[in-house]
């Protein structure tokens, strides 16, 4: 019984043993337990962590591309800048050389009446480019700064084809060139859009390719019209019969922007009219081949109004019997008030001239002229402000005021308009303005305030 009882005690014992290991098994089998799942866990957050870093190195190589397209396009943009300064330059030399020599030649022809008739002749034509030049450079500008307005009109681009030979008749017969429109072209092609814009256009791109053709040239305008749109190449013929011309495959494509202030303006009107230029010639060749795509406005008869189409125009009005007006002249440039002041004192005016606002401000409200050209750029007291202190006597409500300038964007007009000036004129400016100005004064003297107003105002600055 006792080998039974301590049999008993040692079995109780092991079993007892055998408990507490099974608990320090569970025990580990636990921490095992727990250990996997933070290992599993740390899985998890590297698997995580290593997404956010791809994620940051794609966007990381995203932001390096456009970076690298920025820098790109940078550099094009200043390639394209220096290219279109280079032409305006180009462009302005055309015109300064013979007057550069005109005054050479004026020198030298004290004794010769008719040599200097002639290159009088001659500077009279090349100022008459600056002032086209110029006006080039400001529409670009306005067309630039979304600042124009097309009229809303659905036009027959056929029928604009077909008379822009005689259109341009008298450019083309002083080169010995002729234009040709091709049949297929002067069918009705209705067109939403401004006639007079996109005629504007296409003597641009005739005159580049004109300009760089020899005498006896003919130029041809074909194209081929479809459903939506209509594609339209202008070339020289010769240019159109060479081997691979028609293929494009030994033409390099140019920038229609670096080829001069004519066919920038023709690349954006025509932007503004949903249609596309491309420039094309071949290597070492200046003569350009341009094709022009247009959207049809299919469906709507020709010459038919839409929409929103432009306002019926201010009429001007009637001048007023020819009599001298007394003119005050501001400008701080010598040289443009005396022979502007001689031009007035020659249609029989009286002129006074000053140099400066402070001076124009004296002697307006002093004694009131008929009509005062004030310069908005002036030393002392600028145009704008002198004028706004002249608005604030009474003595000058009937004095007719014009701004007189270089610069023509909008928010100069705006600002002139606002300080009271009536018209404004955009230096250099054509005659016809200041004789209708002129014409306005002699209109305003001797009236009626209400009648003043209406004269005054029917061709104030316009924003």
């Amino acid at each position: 019984m006792a080998f039974l009882a301590a049999r008993l005690r040692a079995a109780a014992a092991h079993i007892t043993e055998l408990r507490a290991q099974r608990e320090r098994d569970v025990a580990t089998i636990a921490r095992y337990r727990a250990e996997a799942g933070a290992l599993s866990d740390a899985d998890d957050e590297l698997a995580r962590a290593q997404a956010a870093l791809d994620d940051a190195q794609a966007a990381l190589t995203t932001l390096r591309a456009e970076r690298d397209l920025a820098r790109q396009q940078c550099a094009t943009a200043q390639g394209q800048r220096h290219a279109s300064l280079a032409g305006l330059a180009h462009d302005l030399r055309n015109p300064l050389a013979p007057l550069s020599n005109g005054i050479e030649l004026l020198r030298l022809t004290d004794a010769d009446p008719a040599g200097r008739l002639r290159t009088r002749a001659i500077m009279e034509r090349q100022v008459g480019n600056l002032m086209r030049i110029a006006d080039q450079l400001s529409d670009l500008a306005r067309l630039a700064g979304d600042q124009a307005q097309l009229q809303n009109l659905t036009i027959d681009l056929g029928d604009l084809l077909r008379h822009l030979p005689d259109k341009l008749g008298p450019v083309l017969e002083t080169q010995q060139l002729s234009l040709v429109v091709g049949p297929e072209l002067q069918g009705q092609l209705p067109l939403h859009g401004d006639a007079q814009r996109l005629e504007q256009a296409f003597a641009y791109l005739v005159d580049d390719v004109a300009r760089h053709s020899e005498r006896g040239t003919a130029l041809q305008l074909s194209g081929v019209a479809g459903e939506r749109s209509v594609a339209l190449q202008l070339a020289a013929e010769v240019d159109l019969d060479t081997a691979g011309a028609q293929d494009g495959a030994e033409l390099e494509t140019v920038d229609a922007s670096c080829l001069g202030l004519g066919v920038a303006l023709a690349d954006q009107l025509l932007r503004m009219h949903g249609g596309q230029l491309v420039a094309r010639r071949r290597a070492g060749v200046r003569r350009v081949r341009f094709t022009a795509t247009l959207p049809l406005a299919a469906g709507r008869a020709p010459g038919s109004a839409l929409t929103g189409s432009a306002g019926t125009a201010v009429a001007a009005p009637a001048p007023a019997a020819d009599s001298a007006l007394s003119v005050l002249l501001a400008d701080d440039n010598i040289d443009f008030s005396q022979s502007f002041g001689t031009m007035l004192e020659l249609l029989g005016h009286r002129v006074a001239l000053v140099h400066d606002g402070l001076a124009a401000v004296a002697a307006i409200v002093g004694s009131p002229p008929d009509v005062a050209f004030i310069d908005i750029g002036m030393p002392s007291l600028d145009g704008v402000e002198a004028v706004r202190r002249v608005r604030g006597q009474g003595n000058t409500q009937d004095v007719l005021l014009v701004a007189v300038t270089g610069r023509g964007g909008a928010e100069d007009r705006v600002r002139a308009a606002q300080a009271g000036f009536d018209r404004y004129l955009v230096k250099p400016f054509a005659m016809q303005d200041v004789r209708e100005a002129l014409e306005a004064a002699q209109a305003i003297r001797g009236r009626s305030p209400a009648t003043a107003r209406v004269a005054r105002t029917a061709d104030a600055p316009r924003a």
